[in-house]
């Protein structure tokens, strides 16, 4: 409705009202989450119950997602440490082979007696210009007088700056056997690894900026005499950039050590190179465990994981830590992302049952709290209660109550069970009547039945006396009319004839009659002898008359009690289908009684 204009809304102060009306939202808010947080109140222990039992089942879920998150980064860590393995297996094996290829080469010119020492340097150079990225050194060595009869010594040796295999890097020459410089039979080098003529790795070592490893390959002859050694140099730079890739999610890194514990690589160390696992923490606790299990393994450390396994044929190991961030970093946000989402919404969930079941339950608690006020106690307990306890206390209360009234109800249990019999009896009797009364209305049924089909039966007589009664009035009727139409005086007039026939003959025996007069005279006679010997014979007319008019008279009255006779059976028939009507209802009604 618009306002007057004379209607002034009145001021109102919008900063009291605004605080108030948010105090009021908060003041409720903390009364209902204090509510819930006690124990003493239903809600409170609902939403602990609920909530602990989902964070129960979200650790559980979590724990098992952990779990399988670990197994399925154990195998892929396994399945990236295999693929660093091979390629290192790959770097050591092609180094051994160009050794090898060396050896056999300056072994199949010393069989074939080549005998100049340029011949064993030009083979090294061509080899060495075909070395793999990996190679930085290639080198021949020969035993004392070992390939070359006439020279005790020969040592050519290439190496490069570098191990990237770029044509603008000039190789470089130095022969070991020219006694300038370091003259190689009186190295350390030579009585470590030459002289006890064997396939050997050297530990990871330093050589000007570089960080080298070397492959020795011995050269025997076909009589088995030592002829000298081959020896390979790879760049541990090399080995580094194929490790240095992370392990698992962008995270980890790998390592290159010796059985020994000796730090061939460490990509995301450098510092570490040459030194030992003891640098490392985590791992200095571990290494025990990894030198006591054979080949591979996958252990766990302070920091994270550690997987390691065996190169091929040497004696390293490749090692690859992946912190524990990388794995459950991920799970862990997901699972406090999972845990907000359901305590958000069992809060709700729970909010919305206890007022649904509030709404349900206040109306029994306002009664039991009536209750508890007539009980005093009741009353003592019921304050210290929640509201289920509250309903329990009420509820075995009314059932103490109910305990005292069961005498009562058991004394009325005993007279309902005589009261009972007394009925059944009763029934019984009656159940009796009712088979009786039942069979009676049967038979009257069927006799009624019977006194229909006998009523039919004489309304169908009835009906034929009716048509004869009909015919013979019909035929008195016309009797009557054909005998008033005979003439009245009949045996007069007969009488007459004869007396006047008697005479006629009487004048003709007087007179002379002609024979045809004579004849038909005599005739006449006869027919009237025969006349009076037939009106002898029937009564007389006005006896005929008075019998037909009587047989008339006697058929009109008997077609009069026939149509009356015919009304009696109509209407008993009537009164026959009433009782039959009455009798089946009485059947219907016994038989229901019964049931």
């Amino acid at each position: 409705m618009p306002f007057s204009r004379s209607f002034v809304p009145p001021k109102v102060d919008r900063s009291n009202a605004s605080s108030a009306s948010v105090e009021y939202p908060r003041h409720a808010l903390k009364k209902t989450l204090m509510g819930w947080l006690r124990l003493n109140s239903f809600a409170g222990k609902l939403f602990w119950m609920i909530m602990l039992g989902a964070l129960s089942g979200v650790g559980g879920m979590a724990f098992l997602f952990s779990e399988m998150i670990k197994y399925q980064a154990e195998d892929q860590v396994r399945s990236t440490l295999d693929g660093k393995v091979n390629a290192i297996s790959s770097v050591t094996e092609a180094a051994e082979t160009l050794a090898y290829g060396l050896g056999v080469s300056a072994t199949t010119l010393h069989e074939r007696r080549a005998q100049y020492p340029d011949t064993y340097r030009e083979l090294t150079l061509k080899l060495f210009e075909k070395r793999p990225d990996f190679v930085v050194g290639l080198g021949l060595g020969q035993s004392e007088n070992g390939l070359i009869d006439n020279q005790p010594w020969l040592f050519p040796y290439y190496w490069s700056a570098s191990s990237a295999n770029s044509e603008d890097l000039p190789v470089e020459y130095e022969d070991f056997a020219d006694e300038v410089g370091e003259f190689y039979p009186e190295s350390e080098r030579y009585q470590r690894y030459f002289v006890p003529k064997r396939e050997v790795w050297t530990e990871p070592y330093e050589q000007g900026d570089s960080q080298l490893l070397t492959y020795y390959f011995p050269l025997l002859g076909n009589d088995g005499r030592w002829l000298g050694t081959t020896l390979v140099d790879i760049d541990g730079q090399y080995l580094g950039n194929l490790l240095n890739d992370p392990v698992f999610r962008k995270m980890g890194h790998f390592l290159l050590l010796t059985r020994e514990g000796n730090i061939v690589v460490d990509p995301a160390n450098p510092e570490n190179n040459l030194k030992t696992y003891e640098g490392i923490d985590d791992l200095k606790d571990i290494w025990p465990n990894i030198v006591r299990h054979e080949k591979t393994g996958f252990l766990e450390g302070e920091a994270g994981y550690w997987a390691y396994a065996d190169v091929p044929g040497q004696d390293w190991l490749v090692l690859a830590f992946v912190p524990y961030a990388a794995i459950f970093n991920r799970l862990a946000l997901i699972t406090l992302l999972a845990t907000a989402l359901m305590i958000a919404l069992l809060s709700v969930a729970i909010s919305l049952a206890i007022r649904s079941l509030n709404r349900h339950l206040r109306p029994v608690l306002n009664q039991c709290n009536e209750l508890a006020e007539t009980d005093s106690g009741l009353l003592a307990q019921w304050n210290q209660q929640d509201e289920l306890n509250q309903l329990s206390l009420a509820f075995f209360n009314m059932l103490d109550r109910l305990n005292l009234n069961a005498e009562t109800i058991r004394r009325h249990e005993q007279k309902i069970e005589q009261e009972t019999l007394h009925l059944d009896q009763v029934s019984e009797q009656f159940e009796d009547l009712t088979h009786l009364l039942f069979r009676q209305a049967a038979k009257q049924q069927q006799l009624a039945r019977n006194s229909q089909q006998h009523l039919a039966k004489i309304a169908h007589d009835v009906q034929s006396v009716d048509i004869q009664l009909d015919a013979v009035n019909t035929m008195g009727l016309a009797l009557n009319g054909e005998v008033r139409r005979l003439p009245a005086h009949s045996s007069e007039t007969l009488a007459a004839l004869v007396q006047q026939v008697d005479a006629l003959k009487k004048a003709m025996e007087l007179g002379n009659p002609s024979p045809q007069l004579q004849l038909l005279i005599d005739q006449v006679v006869k027919n009237i002898v025969a006349l009076q010997s037939h009106y002898r014979r029937w009564p007389s007319v006005d006896c005929l008359q008075q019998q037909t008019n009587d047989l008339v008279q006697a058929g009109q009255v008997a077609a009069k009690e026939s149509q009356t006779v015919g009304e009696l059976v109509q209407s008993m028939a009537q009164m026959l289908a009433e009782i039959e009507q009455i009798s089946t209802t009485l059947v219907r009604r016994s038989q229901s009684v019964s049931d």
